[in-house]
């Protein structure tokens, strides 16, 4: 994008580097998601997210010699309506909480600068996923003219102690080339899946695929394991899960029970996404790897798995799942010369 400087009554908004990685990672400290359920993330290196994409900016809004804002944003190509279009994909919006004049300024500035980078790049539209009480990051995209175009549910899973023998497909060329076929050409769904889970594996965060295929039906789920560069600070939880977890996890210790976070705890996930549950067998053999995943989990040391679908998703069909905390994020997405795409939306799993 070359050199981005945009002024605006002491606001200056340009591409960040690798330098500004203190104030970046201050940042997302200052910057919790939700309300009722908060959480935040501690990363290694910021750019991390950035990284998974092979073209991706993140801007900073500075304020004198302080971040008052971030947001990146990364140009990648979807299916919309059957067709290869560039879109631009913004998350990583983040605040300075003690400066809330120059955050408002400084946050509209960074979507404005964003729009027109968008625009330059040739993207269709631009998009972007939000806790539903995440009230900032909404504001930001609606003010900016986006409208919500569908939506994902997270459903947290506390991992337990257990013998599993479940393990993961020696080879995920076959499943991914099955899941695309099953897909088809769903809106949001990057053309090429091989070429992500590639990335994923490269780097070390694919933690594999796992596949159950019998008679009169299949399941299939992939994980992704980020716990090497990120983990996530529970700040708030429901009351009632707070009373839950002082009585069970004491007990935890001796029996093979799951542990409930706790506000102030940090807590590593394990991301599970592509979820496939097909067949009149379909949710019976998911809950099969489910449990075997939740054992295999806190054997590795992971305190929850997210289990994450689209809404409205023909392919993932849950099996009733007890101790779980279900958060919902939506979609938004504003025009910019393209149509936007419908549900069920596909969820790149570099956009979690």
């Amino acid at each position: 994008m070359g050199c981005l400087a945009i002024l605006g009554r002491m606001v200056t908004i340009r591409a960040a580097t690798t330098g500004d990685e203190p104030e970046l990672r201050r940042l997302e400290l200052e910057s919790p998601q939700g309300q009722r359920t908060r959480l935040f993330t501690e990363r290694s290196a910021f750019f991390y997210r950035s990284g998974l994409f092979s073209k991706a900016q993140v801007l900073l809004a500075v304020e004198g010699s302080r971040a008052v804002g971030a947001m990146a944003y990364a140009v990648k190509e979807v299916f919309v309506e059957g067709k290869i279009v560039p879109a631009a994909y913004v998350y990583d919006v983040r605040s300075d909480q003690g400066y809330r004049r120059s955050m408002k300024r400084g946050l509209w500035q960074l979507w404005q600068a964003l729009h027109s980078a968008a625009q330059a790049e040739g993207a269709h539209f631009i998009y972007g996923h939000v806790k539903e009480d995440n009230v900032h990051a909404l504001r930001v995209f609606t003010k900016g003219g986006a409208q919500e175009v569908g939506g994902f549910r997270v459903v947290l899973i506390p991992t337990r102690p257990g013998h599993t023998t479940i393990s993961p497909v020696a080879d995920w060329r076959g499943p991914v080339a099955e899941l695309e076929g099953a897909l088809g050409r769903r809106d949001l769904r990057p053309p090429r899946l091989g070429e992500i889970y590639a990335r994923g594996e490269a780097l070390g965060h694919l933690g594999g695929v796992y596949r159950v295929e019998k008679r009169g039906g299949l399941a299939q789920v992939s994980v992704w394991d980020a716990s090497s560069v990120q983990r996530h600070r529970v700040l708030a939880i429901p009351f009632v899960y707070r009373v839950l977890g002082q009585a069970i996890n004491p007990m935890a210790r001796i029996l093979p029970l799951p542990r409930v976070p706790q506000p102030g705890q940090a807590v590593l996930l394990w991301h599970l996404f592509d979820v496939m549950a097909v067949g009149r067998s379909g949710p019976r053999l998911l809950s099969q790897i489910l449990v075997g995943l939740l054992h295999r989990a806190r054997a590795h040391g992971v305190d929850l798995v997210g289990l994450f679908t689209s809404m409205g998703d023909p392919l993932a069909r849950l099996p009733p799942i007890l101790l779980k905390k279900q958060m919902v994020y939506r979609t938004l997405a504003l025009a910019l010369g393209g149509a936007l795409p419908r549900p069920p939306l596909y969820l790149d799993i570099r956009d979690l």
